[in-house]
């Protein structure tokens, strides 16, 4: 019984990991999209609220890509010491 526990902790890092990996990737996205939509607004239209908008989008989306991909790291290093003690990433 204990060991289906961990097999199912282990599973369950895994999942998260890849969960918010993916969530990261869209939130690059998004943010890489906003800044190129902020530099054309910049030189094509020069409208201050098109460029706060886009700007504003760009910065949340980079901060939400960061976060989630320092919370993907931290599951895979808890992955890592708790089920892979060989296989130390640097």
């Amino acid at each position: 019984m204990n060991n289906k526990k961990v097999l199912d902790e282990g599973r369950q890092l895994k999942r998260l990991n890849a969960e918010t990996r993916r969530q990261s990737h869209m939130y690059k996205w998004f943010a890489f999209i906003a800044a190129l939509d902020c530099i054309l607004v910049i030189f094509y239209d020069q409208d201050m609220r098109n460029i706060v908008f886009s700007a504003g989008v760009c910065i949340v989306c980079t901060f939400l890509w960061i976060k989630g991909r320092n919370q993907s790291r931290k599951y895979r290093r808890e992955w890592n010491e708790k089920y892979n003690p060989n296989d130390k990433a640097p």
